[in-house]
Formats: C-alpha cells, structure tokens, sequence
C-alpha cells in the first residue's frame, strides 16, 4: 500500500486528529463505544449514506481522547481500488501492510490495536479471513462498516456467528436533527419512564412534563413535517433545499437499484423490483398482500416474496409482524409494511411537499410510519428486548402497535385525528382486556397530553411532538 495513502487516511498518526464540525453525536455513540471495548468484532451495518463512516471516525477520535497512541489505530478503506487489487491477490499482504506501519509482528505485541475497514463488502470473501485472524487471538479489536449489501448481512451473520456484535445505523432520529440544525434537543426518556412505572406518575407530574417539552413545540412541528416529506438520510435532513433534497433521494434510488440489487437481480426484472417498491410505498401500513400485487405484476408469488425480503434485508422497509402468544402464528401472519425512511418512500411516489400529501389523501398513513419509525428509535428506552408489533383479531379488533418486552405489553394506537374520539380507544381497551395489561397510549396531533383513568386500567393521551 502506497504510503501517502496510507497516511492520508490515518492523519492522526501525522498530529492532531479533529472531527468536521458538523459531525453530529449519533444515539448509538455510546453503545458503539462500549461496544468497542468488548473483544468481540463490532459491525456497523445499515441503509447506504446514513452516517456508519462518520460515526467510525468518531470512534478513533474517542479512542485518541482516551489515550490510545495514533500508532495503535488503523483505518482502511476498500472503496478504494488500488487497494482491493493488492489485497485481492493475496488477503495474507494484508496483516504485513499492518505490520509495516507498525513496525513490528502482530503476534508480538502485548497491548491490542484497533483496525477499522470502512466499506468490507466490497472484497469478495474478506469476512472469512477476518474470521480467520479472530481465531487466532491475535491483540487486534476488529471494527467494520458495510453499506446495505445483501451479501456482507448474511456473510457477517453467517461466518461471525459468536464473534460479532452488530449495531445498526439508522437515519436520523429527531434528536440528532436537532443536534444536525445546531440545536439542543429536548429530553424526552421521561415520559417512558412515566409510562412504564419507572416513576409513580399523576396528572400534575405529566402536565408538569409537558410544560418541560413546550417551549420546544414548533421546533418540533416544523421538523416533524419535514422529516414525514423527506425522511432522515443525514445528508437529506441537513439540507436547507428543498431540490437538493429531492436530487439527493433520486440519487439514492439509483445507487440502491445499481450496487445492491442489480447483482441479486436479473437484469430484465429490475423494472419489477422498483415497480414492488413502488407499490408497497403506495401501500404503506398496509397487510403485505403477496398474491395482489404479483397478479397486478403478472409475476409469482415467490417473486414478490423474494424481493420483499431483499427490501427488508436491505433496511429499505420493516416488516412488523403480528403479535401472538404462539410464536409460529406471530411468524406465519400477514405482516405489515412500513418503511425506514419516509424520504426514499415519497421519492418513489414522487411526493415532495406536505400539501401534496394531504391533497392525496396520505397524511394519515405518513403519520403513522413516521411514529412508527419514532418507536423503533426509542424502543431501547422501553424496556430490554423490545420489540414492535401490531394486533388484529378475526373480529378486526386491532391496535397500531404492540411493544413488547419479556417484563409486559404495550398498545399503542396512532392517529393523525386532532380531537379524540371514544372509537380510538376500542382497540385499546379489549386488548388490554385480553392480555390483563393495564396501561395503554394514544398518540395523536390534538394539543394537550391526559390520562383516562377507568376500570383499573390507564391510557396516556400522548400529542406527537411529546414521544
């Protein structure tokens, strides 16, 4: 490897090492950096362009800050071409690369180094011999970025099993494009503290915590409104332009389709997967009807269920199954379609504006993907091993979404209705009959935040901007 290069991409071995200025912290920092402590390889994965680069970099800056001497840390990338050509005649040139900058064996040395490779997916068959170092117990921590790749999911998955720790890096949650625009977002861990019994809550310690969250009300609205047009891709939620934005996400669409699907897919159905995508955007909180959409495509069943699972795998939707006490049920069941960014699904409706969408009648199932996407954000502060659902009974009893945890059960019902109406609370109230669950939400865009309390049971009446 030429050394130039080398040194252009480690500049911290050539002084000091500073982050751009608008690197924005991301949610999952501090995991990751735990994560980095940990022996175990940590394998950044997620949607193309959602920030796994940066958030690398900010884990070497962590570990300089630490005290980690620069010679300790390696970064690599395998966009670069020179490089794969070296390393694809002979992965073993790689450890003396290593070596070479450190300036001694590996197998020597008593305190670990940290190698990072941005972009892994890229060298066919990598993963393998990074699973053969591992095995060795050589002192190196092992941190790897990956793009949406099909391929690298299934290999790390597949080929680290019991040596990696995966962290997936989303889109922007409404924290950190708050932190994006330069703006201190509001602490809202409270209010799932509240509602699970973390804190013994009443009516004038919940209006108490909404007056906390008030004077950042219209902040919100406003990023809100734009997050439900053009999603949270972080180059896209950071853009003051309007077009940008749109040439941006048009952008991405052509990526996807020409580096990750294309390999996967033969050429002449491209044009059956974007028209699957674009028909499960026009579907949004919808059952998966399997068998509808392959008649209107005149293609199998098969086929559409194979490029669902590539849109799911690829992080371009999330499938929410249904909640059931027998796990078999809760897998066959038709799943619910939403997306994990509201920006790539509008783009493929061409929907560019918030009056566009209420003229077409959309706002509702927007809203609702776009609290959804907002709950997985957060699920993490609601308890260990949560997981989202959605119910529906043969008597189309239903509720949104369910949380669960191993500890209870949550119904969750989203409305984009601004004044409550006693029928949004059915579905709530006989679940958390059948389930004996006592607490329920109801989140929605009327003004103020309440809890219903009746028959031994409590519903929190959560406005949007409040979770």
């Amino acid at each position: 490897m030429d050394e130039r290069l080398f040194y252009s991409y480690n500049a911290w071995r050539g002084g000091a090492f500073a982050l751009p200025g608008d690197t924005v912290d991301r949610d999952i920092h501090d995991k990751a950096l735990c994560f980095v402590r940990e022996k175990e390889i940590l394998s950044l994965l997620g949607l193309r362009q959602t920030g796994k680069s940066t958030l690398a970099f900010q884990l070497i800056h962590d570990l300089l800050e630490e005290g980690v001497r620069p010679e300790r840390i390696f970064y690599f990338t395998f966009d670069d071409l020179s490089l794969r050509q070296e390393l694809s005649a002979s992965f073993g040139s790689f450890l003396k690369i290593v070596e070479r900058f450190l300036g001694e064996e590996i197998q020597q040395r008593k305190t670990i180094i940290y190698i990072f490779i941005d972009e892994v997916q890229k060298l066919s068959g990598f993963i393998e011999y990074i699973k053969s170092l591992y095995d060795l117990r050589l002192p190196v921590k092992w941190i790897l970025t990956g793009s949406s790749s099909l391929e690298l999911k299934d290999q790390i998955k597949e080929s680290l099993a019991g040596r990696v720790l995966l962290l997936s890096v989303s889109p922007f949650s409404e924290a950190e494009i708050f932190k994006g625009h330069g703006l201190t977002p509001p602490d809202k861990k409270n209010i799932w503290r509240f509602i699970f019994g973390e804190t013994t809550p009443d009516k004038k310690a919940f209006k108490k915590y909404q007056a906390g969250i008030m004077p950042f009300k219209q902040r919100i609205q406003k990023l809100f409104d734009e997050y439900m047009v053009s999603g949270g891709l972080p180059a896209v939620a950071l853009s003051k332009d309007a077009d940008k934005k749109q040439l941006l996400l048009k952008s991405y669409r052509e990526t996807y389709l020409d580096q990750d699907i294309r390999n996967l897919v033969k050429e002449d159905k491209l044009w059956v997967y974007q028209k699957v995508m674009e028909l499960l955007a026009s579907r949004t909180g919808d059952l998966l009807n399997y068998s509808n959409i392959a008649s209107h495509l005149e293609v199998t069943v098969d086929t559409i269920k194979r490029y669902s699972m590539l849109l799911e795998k690829t992080f371009i939707i999330k499938n929410l199954t249904t909640y059931s006490k027998n796990i078999r049920s809760e897998i066959l069941k038709t799943p619910k379609v939403y997306f994990t960014d509201l920006g790539i699904r509008n783009s493929l409706l061409g929907l560019n504006s918030i009056s566009q969408i209420e003229k077409l009648g959309q706002y509702g199932i927007i809203f609702e993907n776009a609290i959804v996407e907002k709950l997985n954000t957060i699920a993490p502060f609601m308890g260990h091993e949560a997981r989202l659902h959605y119910w529906r009974t043969k008597t189309k009893e239903e509720v949104d979404i369910i949380v669960y945890t191993p500890e209870r059960l949550l119904p969750i019902e989203i409305k984009s209705d601004k004044k409550i109406q006693t029928k949004h609370l059915k579905g709530i109230r006989s679940f958390l009959a059948k389930e004996k669950e006592k607490t329920g939400v109801l989140v929605g865009r009327f003004e103020d935040a309440d809890i219903i309390e009746e028959d031994n049971i409590r519903i929190y009446m959560l406005p949007y901007w409040m979770i």
